[in-house]
C-alpha cells in the first residue's frame, strides 16, 4: 500500500477502485487543541472486493468507515487527505449530492440497529421509506422479498411489528434489508453481526457476499470478530491509535502477521476448537445421572446440592394470547458457577436474563434465589424485591449505548448505584471501579458520547459491580468489545468469581467465548432449552441437532470459507422427555420432521 498525492476529482472508470482513501487525517477539538484521531490512512477498494478494518475500540476504524458517507462526528474535522467514492470527493459534494450518496451510492449497516430504527414506526414502513427515498419500487412484494432476503421468518407478521417487538438480531436484519434496498455500489458494515447468533450470522454474511458479487459492490467491513473478517475480507487493514499498522491479503496476514500488535490481536482470540477456561464444573452443579431417556419427564433432574438460582418449568409471555417467549425452562446456577445460555436471536435467552433481573414477570413456574444469606422469589418484579435481593442480582445490559444517560458523566452513572446500595459514592471508589474494568479514574468526568463503544460497555460493567452483587447477568456483554478488551473483561469476571464467590448467567452467541468461560452451557431455541450440561460435554457431543447446527456455523479466525447453514429450517421436532448422556449432560428428545 502506498500513499498517493491528492488529485482533482475525475469520473470513475471501470478499472478504478470505487473507494479510494488517500493520506486521510482527522482531528477533533479539545478546547483550543486539535487531537488527532486518524493519521495518514490510505486504502482502495475495487468493485466486488471486501476490505476488513480491524483494531481495538477507539482505534479510529469506525471514524474512517463513516467518512465514506461524508460523515464526521461533531467537533471533528479533516486536516489532510481525501475520501473518494465513485470518483467524487465526498466532502466536496453539495448537500443534495450527499443525500444522493447516502443510501443510493454508499450505504451503512450500523452496529446498533436499535438506534438506527424509528421506534414509533412499523418496520415494514421503514423499509418502504428506504425504498421510496431512492425511487425504488416499494410495494408489499418488494418489502416481503427484502425481509425474506435477510432470513426473517413470517414476513407478513414481521413487517407489522415495531422495533421493540423484535430481538436485537431481528432488528439488525431489518437494518441490513434497508441498507441493501437501493442496491448501493458501496456497503459499509460497522460491526454488522454483533447482535446475531452464529447461524444467522453465517446466513447474513453469505447474503452480503452474494450481493457484493452480484452488484459489484465495494465492501468495507469494520469488525473486532476476526473469524468474520477472515471469512469475508479479501484484504485486512489493522488499525491502532488512528494509524494502519499492517495491511495485507487475508490469508497472508493470518499465516504470518508482521506487526507485533497484529500478533497480539490474534493471540487474544478465544479458540472455540479447543477447551478453554478452567474446565472445572462446581460440585453444586453436578446432576444425578440416574435418569435415562424418559418419555414422561418434562424437566432435567435436580442438582445434588442447593444452588443459588433455581428455575423449574418457567414460562414468560409478553402479552395475553402471544406465544411464550420462554416455555417450560428449568435450570440451576451454583455458587461461583458460570452458566452460559446460547441460541439464535429470538430464542428467549435475553428474555430469561431480563426476567432474572426482575424486568419482565414470569407467568408460571418456580424461580428463586438463595445464597445462604439472601433469598427471594425471582418471579417478583424489581419493585417488589427486597433491597438485599436487588443488590444481589445485577444485570449488565447488552447495549451500553442506550443504557447510559447521555447527559450524565461516567462518574455519576457509577456513583448512583454506589450511593443506593452502599450508602457512599466517593470519587476514590468510582475510580477503583473504573480501574477494575480497564479504564481509569480520569474517565469519571467524561460523557458517554466521548467514549468508544467498548469503553461504554466497560462503564456498564463497572456500574453493575458497584452493588457488590452475588450474581451477575451478563447479556451479550462482549459483543461491542475488541478481542483484547474482551479477554480482559472475561478475565475480570473470572477473578471476581474466585475472589467474591460470584455466580454468573452468561448470555452469548459467541461459542468460542462460551467455551473459554462457562462451567455449563444451556442451548435454547424457540423458547425452550434443548441441551444442557458441562461445557466440554456439550462441545464434544453427542448433541441435539440444533446444537450441532450452532457448532457447525461457528467462524474460526483464519478460516476463509463461510459455513453452509442451508435454509435455516429445522429438520426435527420436539418430543417428550430428556436423554441423559451422563455427567449432567442432557438433551431434549426429538424426532425427524
Amino acid at each position: 500500500m502506498t500513499h498517493t498525492d491528492t488529485a482533482p476529482a475525475a469520473p470513475a472508470t471501470a478499472t478504478d477502485p470505487i473507494v479510494r482513501v488517500d493520506d486521510l487525517a482527522i482531528s477533533y477539538a479539545a478546547g483550543k487543541r486539535l487531537v488527532p484521531v486518524v493519521r495518514g490512512v490510505s486504502f482502495a477498494i475495487p468493485a466486488g472486493r471486501t476490505l476488513g478494518l480491524v483494531g481495538e475500540s477507539g482505534s479510529g476504524k469506525s471514524t474512517v468507515a463513516r467518512t465514506l458517507l461524508a460523515h464526521l462526528r461533531a467537533g471533528s474535522t479533516i486536516v489532510g487527505g481525501s475520501v473518494r467514492v465513485a470518483g467524487d470527493d465526498v466532502f466536496a459534494l453539495s448537500p443534495s449530492g450527499r443525500r444522493e450518496l447516502r443510501g443510493g451510492v454508499a450505504s451503512v449497516v450500523a452496529q446498533n440497529a436499535g438506534q438506527a430504527l424509528t421506534p414509533s414506526m412499523r418496520v415494514g414502513e421503514q423499509i418502504r421509506e428506504a425504498l421510496r427515498a431512492h425511487r425504488e419500487p416499494d410495494g408489499p412484494e418488494r418489502v416481503a422479498e427484502l425481509v425474506r432476503l435477510v432470513r426473517l421468518p413470517d414476513p407478513d407478521a414481521i413487517v407489522r411489528r415495531y422495533p421493540h417487538q423484535l430481538s436485537g438480531g431481528q432488528q439488525q436484519r431489518i437494518a441490513i434489508a434497508m441498507a441493501v434496498a437501493a442496491r448501493p455500489r458501496v456497503l459499509v458494515l460497522d460491526e454488522p453481526t454483533t447482535a446475531l447468533d452464529v447461524v444467522t450470522q453465517a446466513a447474513v454474511l453469505d447474503l452480503i457476499a452474494d450481493l457484493g458479487r452480484q452488484l459489484g459492490m465495494a465492501v468495507l467491513l469494520v469488525s473486532h470478530d476476526l473469524g468474520v473478517v477472515s471469512a469475508m475480507a479479501d484484504e485486512i487493514a489493522v488499525m491502532r491509535d488512528g494509524e494502519i499498522v499492517e495491511h495485507a491479503a487475508t490469508a497472508a496476514l493470518f499465516a504470518a502477521p508482521q506487526h507485533e500488535y497484529t500478533r497480539a490481536l490474534l493471540a487474544a482470540v478465544p479458540d472455540g476448537r479447543r477447551p478453554g477456561g478452567s474446565g472445572h464444573v462446581p460440585e453444586t452443579a453436578t446432576v444425578s445421572s440416574t435418569v435415562a431417556s424418559t418419555a414422561g419427564r418434562t424437566v432435567p433432574p435436580e442438582p445434588l446440592v442447593r444452588p443459588v438460582v433455581t428455575a423449574e418449568d418457567l414460562v414468560i409471555r409478553y402479552g395475553r394470547g402471544l406465544p411464550a417467549a420462554v416455555d417450560g425452562v428449568s435450570f440451576t446456577i451454583a455458587p461461583r458457577e458460570t452458566l452460559a445460555v446460547v441460541g439464535e436471536s429470538g430464542s428467549g435467552k435475553s428474555t430469561l436474563a431480563t426476567a432474572l433481573a426482575g424486568l419482565v414477570p414470569a407467568e408460571s413456574g418456580t424461580f428463586s434465589f438463595d445464597d445462604g444469606t439472601v433469598s427471594g422469589d425471582l418471579r417478583e418484579p424489581i419493585a417488589g424485591r427486597s433491597p438485599d435481593l436487588r443488590r444481589a442480582v445485577q444485570l449488565v445490559f447488552q447495549n451500553a449505548d442506550t443504557s447510559l444517560n447521555p447527559r450524565r458523566t461516567v462518574g455519576a452513572a457509577i456513583g448512583r448505584p454506589l450511593k443506593l446500595f452502599t450508602g457512599t459514592s466517593s470519587r476514590q471508589r468510582v475510580g477503583e471501579l473504573l480501574t477494575q474494568v480497564g479504564l481509569g479514574p480520569e474517565f469519571a468526568e467524561r460523557l458517554p458520547a466521548q467514549l468508544s463503544g467498548g469503553q461504554r460497555q466497560r462503564v456498564g460493567i463497572a456500574r453493575a459491580l458497584a452493588a457488590e452483587p452475588r450474581l451477575v447477568i451478563a447479556d451479550e456483554i462482549t459483543t461491542a468489545l475488541d478481542v483484547q478488551v474482551q479477554a480482559g473483561i472475561l478475565a475480570l469476571l473470572a477473578d471476581l468469581q474466585r475472589s467474591r464467590g460470584l455466580s454468573c448467567l452468561f448470555i452469548s452467541h459467541d461459542l468460542a467465548v462460551v467455551r473459554g468461560v462457562a462451567d455449563r452451557v444451556a442451548v435454547m431455541t424457540g423458547g425452550r432449552i434443548v441441551e444442557i450440561g458441562p461445557t466440554e460435554r456439550v462441545f464434544t457431543g453427542p448433541n441435539h441437532p440444533y446444537t450441532s447446527t450452532l457448532l457447525a456455523a461457528t467462524l474460526e479466525p483464519g478460516s476463509t470459507e463461510l459455513p453452509d447453514v442451508g435454509d435455516g429450517v429445522p429438520r426435527w421436532r420436539h418430543t417428550e422427555g430428556w436423554t441423559d448422556h451422563g455427567d449432567g449432560h442432557l438433551t431434549r428428545n426429538w424426532e425427524d420432521a
